[in-house]
């Protein structure tokens, strides 16, 4: 597959947001990064080609290790694997919950997540089952095996209110939670990276006249 090609603009909000994360890896305690991009400029790139720089191994002195979690509303985490699968095919293993192995995130595997199945009536990735498979016991032996993880809120206004949101985060407690939104809903991030409309447009990605989410 050819190398990806990021409009400048891209490029640049990729490079400020892994710095600033690996910045936040260095401090104690988990932490919340907010990614605010607008509608159209290409935010699942982003966030793949940031993840892509965050877990190169050239970069990491430390030899630290990452497993992903990225949750969508509806049917969005669907079309985020999708994505990522065919722009960074051979930089991470993708799966959903019944592919995992051995109950655990491995090395650069990226689970996705419907936010909804969460807490619905089933509780198909809380719920204790025979084979001991569930999101706890998972988060549990990833963090057993010495990796960060990070979480990935996608459409993170859809989501980040109320009891469930704020047990989701307590559940995984994930070093890094990174919150990608459009029109984010701020609660004291401990960084914040934002693509300015005007340099989306002006790379012709958005049309000045298109009105996005004018509600």
């Amino acid at each position: 597959m050819e190398n990806l090609e990021l409009k400048l603009y891209q490029d640049e909000k990729v490079e400020e947001l892994k710095n600033k994360v690996n910045e936040l890896l260095q401090l104690d305690g988990n932490k919340l990064c907010i990614f605010e991009a607008p509608t159209g400029s290409g935010k699942t790139i982003m966030v793949g080609e940031f993840l892509k720089r965050l877990a190169n191994p050239i970069d990491r002195e430390a030899g630290k290790q990452f497993s992903f979690i990225w949750i969508s509303v509806r049917d969005l985490h669907d079309q985020s694997k999708k994505s990522l699968q065919k722009n960074f095919e051979n930089d991470f293993r993708y799966s959903y919950f019944e592919d995992l192995q051995n109950n655990v995130i491995s090395k650069n595997e990226i689970l996705f997540l419907n936010w909804e199945k969460i807490y619905n009536v089933d509780r198909v990735y809380i719920r204790d089952n025979e084979r001991g498979k569930n999101l706890s016991s998972i988060v549990e032996n990833t963090k057993q095996a010495g990796r960060e993880i990070i979480l990935i809120i996608d459409e993170s206004h859809h989501t980040n209110l109320g009891p469930n949101a704020t047990r989701v985060r307590a559940d995984i407690a994930a070093k890094i939670t990174l919150e990608v939104s459009a029109t984010p809903v701020f609660r004291d991030p401990d960084a914040h990276v934002k693509v300015h409309f005007e340099k989306v447009v002006a790379e012709g990605m958005i049309k000045k006249e298109v009105a996005i989410n004018p509600e």
